[in-house]
């Protein structure tokens, strides 16, 4: 199976996840900006994950909840500021249990050859702190898995 690359440079600000999905870049695009896809794939399995809203268009909001097993809740919020389908989409990141510490996100979504998708996300901090912390809080790890889930959800949508 195909793997995520996490970039992250030292002394550099930003994150950049790459991966190419064995699916055409409209079906990645859209099962990517679609609020009952996103329970799931968004996050670790261990935890559940739930749309509080999702506003996919510039100015939109977006908010997700996810719980564990002790009903602990993480929330995580954004606002896009672009959104051009199937292309881009630009939002900013924030966890709320670490107020502060929001990431300017662009996502790409570009054509490959037999109808594959190079998905690339760069998530830029407003210091290499900020993002020496979301490191540190196991993001590359959750990334890795929201990535392979999001790879079977879109094997599932192109088996229908």
């Amino acid at each position: 199976m195909n793997k995520a690359t996490i970039i992250s440079e030292s002394g550099k600000q930003e994150i950049i996840i790459r991966r190419i999905f064995d699916a055409p870049r409209e079906l990645v695009f859209k099962s990517w900006t679609d609020p009952e896809s996103i329970p799931e794939w968004w996050g670790p399995s261990r935890l559940t994950t739930s749309v509080d809203k999702m506003e996919v268009r510039k100015g939109g909001i977006w908010r997700y909840i996810q719980r564990d097993s002790n009903a602990n809740e993480y929330v995580f919020n954004g606002v896009y500021h672009d959104v051009v389908s199937p292309e881009r989409l630009i939002h900013t990141f924030e966890f709320e249990g670490m107020p502060g510490q929001i990431g300017l996100v662009t996502v790409t979504f570009e054509d490959e050859p037999e109808g594959k998708t190079m998905f690339t996300e760069t998530s830029l901090y407003p210091s290499v702190e900020a993002r020496e912390a979301v490191l540190q809080s196991g993001m590359a790890e959750g990334a890795t898995e929201l990535m392979d889930r999001f790879a079977e959800l879109l094997a599932k949508r192109q088996a229908l």
